[in-house]
């Protein structure tokens, strides 16, 4: 039998664990072949205070061409840099489903947080941002996200599950088949709430007193990697929730640097006790 494929579209970070770095190790753990699209070239991730950066737009589509002959089960997009590239990944995802097998389509908008776009991020960007996500098959929006994409004023990361069903049928209502949303806080734990439509499903993590780059990258690549293993999303959210807190105690143990991410590498074993 043929192992899983999945063309992973993010930036490549040098140093610091986000990003493809993260997706390539722990997607391949799970069991899923990589297939890397970068959409820039860091030597650094931008939590660093200096950082040389290459764009790779231009170069994407005769990437993305040269893939012609190349099937995948599953297309996961991260982080993207330009309404371009949006554009470039929703063609992509639409040629792709329309081919004689459709790919699982992972979505995570990463557009900003705690109620803020991201810098970079324009009001073109999140309004094609929410275009795209209406193709997923999954998306992990946290509730910032959530909030821009579908118009809803942001009240901060404690909210309801009223208000955590108002956001995930609202992503469903546009197209979105599954909706992960990430990131709720309540006292001394964050709770991942997930939808697909008919019934919700949701995980309680222990929530650590450190925060580190990259933790969205995990968990959406764990998600990714054994959804493509034909894992249901429920199980596969249980499992990230799980793998995130374990390696975030990791980390906290080995007084590990902020800014250079979860130290995930030692159990990255534990992903292949799902295949």
């Amino acid at each position: 039998m043929r192992i899983p494929r999945a063309a992973c579209i993010n930036d490549l970070s040098g140093f610091g664990r986000c990003s493809l770095t993260t997706a390539i190790s722990v997607i391949s753990a799970a069991g899923v072949q990589v297939c890397p699209l970068p959409t820039a070239i860091l030597s650094k991730h931008t939590g660093f205070p200096g950082f040389y950066f290459s764009d790779f737009t231009d170069s994407m589509s005769p990437y993305i061409d040269n893939w012609n002959d190349v099937e995948f089960d599953g297309i996961y997009s991260g982080f993207l840099g330009s309404s371009k590239q949006i554009n470039i990944v929703e063609s992509f995802i639409e040629i792709r489903k329309k081919g004689s097998m459709p790919p699982k389509i992972i979505i995570d908008p990463v557009m900003g947080d705690n109620g803020r776009l991201y810098p970079t991020y324009t009001e073109e960007m999140k309004d094609k941002m929410s275009i795209l996500v209406s193709h997923a098959d999954l998306a992990t929006p946290n509730i910032t996200e959530a909030c821009f994409m579908t118009g809803t004023p942001y009240t901060g990361e404690n909210i309801s599950d009223n208000k955590a069903e108002e956001l995930c049928r609202k992503i469903f209502d546009s197209g979105c088949k599954n909706v992960v949303l990430t990131g709720i806080v309540r006292e001394n734990n964050i709770i991942n709430f997930s939808f697909d439509g008919n019934s919700f499903f949701m995980d309680k993590i222990c929530r650590e007193s450190r925060i580190y780059s990259g933790t969205g990258d995990i968990f959406a690549s764990v998600v990714c990697g054994l959804m493509l293993k034909g894992i249901g999303i429920p199980e596969c959210v249980k499992a990230a929730g799980k793998f995130i807190s374990e390696a975030i105690r990791n980390t906290t143990e080995m007084n590990a640097a902020i800014k250079e991410g979860v130290v995930f590498e030692p159990l990255l074993y534990k992903l292949s006790e799902y295949r």
